[in-house]
């Protein structure tokens, strides 16, 4: 009778904890199938390291000023796109007409950033947008959290599964007396959406002022790194090797994976900048 009781007690206290207690033979079959490695980066050696970009992450991506984090993080966002995947770019940083260009730039393989469109320019650009689905937000004066989650629920109704946001500090609101409070709540925020909408955000963010600005930077060199760094599902760390060192090719750029949480993986991978069509190309050997 007592373990008849028992038994009796232990299932009725499952039902009453089934939201949040669950027997792990009780999970979905298919949590056992092949883990799903994401869309590809476009970048063979980078994806070397990430496997893909996969929904419910956050990829963080930073940089010494003029590296060219935005250029970087707006070519993935199209490699994305011309995968099929419905994507959604957030600067606040540049005009749209600015964003427009250097979309168009990457895509068409063109140095369109302050050149008129020549009529079969203008065509293959429509081409492009006919094909694949990049939308843009035109709105410059940033926006927060709570805005940005109302937006990224319509934008999910869209298809929309990589957003690139441009940059963290549109996000971070003021009302805490310390920054990296602020910063944290905003990435605890952030990682929650992005978790629970299915979504990969493309988080750019900048570092603290480095002393020359010549030295490679790391994760402790952000501002609220520990939140960053907690939160972040991987993080991207541009740096243009000539400023380090004087003899390397100007347009070598070194990508380290500082954080790679789904396969804990680190590593350097290395990219040509393109300066013609404004883009990153695997290195030439």
């Amino acid at each position: 009778m007592e373990g008849q009781r028992a038994t009796v007690e232990h299932e009725s206290a499952l039902v009453d904890l089934k939201h949040c207690l669950t027997p792990i033979a009780d999970l979905p079959t298919e949590y056992r199938e092949a883990i799903d490695r994401g869309h590809t980066t476009g970048w063979k050696s980078l994806d070397y390291y990430l496997q893909g970009i996969r929904k419910g992450e956050i990829t963080v991506i930073t940089a010494d000023t003029g590296v060219g984090k935005t250029t970087f993080a707006t070519h993935l966002l199209v490699n994305c796109a011309m995968q099929g995947i419905p994507v959604w770019l957030n600067s606040w940083e540049m005009k749209p007409e600015m964003v427009m260009r250097k979309v168009a730039s990457i895509a068409l393989r063109s140095p369109l950033k302050i050149c008129n469109f020549t009529p079969e320019q203008s065509k293959s650009f429509d081409e492009w947008c006919s094909l694949y689905k990049l939308y843009v937000n035109p709105v410059t004066v940033g926006t927060d959290v709570k805005k940005l989650g109302e937006d990224l629920k319509k934008a999910q109704k869209l298809g929309v599964q990589v957003v690139l946001l441009d940059h963290l500090d549109y996000l971070v609101t003021s009302r805490y007396e310390k920054q990296h409070e602020a910063i944290e709540e905003t990435m605890k925020a952030l990682h929650e959406m992005c978790f629970m909408l299915g979504m990969h955000f493309l988080l750019i963010c900048h570092p603290r002022q480095t002393g020359t600005g010549n030295e490679e930077i790391g994760l402790h060199s952000l501002k609220g790194s520990s939140s960053i760094k907690q939160y972040a599902d991987n993080v991207l760390v541009l740096h243009r090797c000539s400023r380090s060192d004087p003899s390397s090719d100007p347009s070598k750029v070194k990508v380290r994976i500082a954080k790679n949480r789904m396969f804990g993986t680190e590593g350097v991978s290395y990219l040509f900048y393109n300066a013609f069509w404004d883009g990153y190309e695997e290195l030439r050997g």
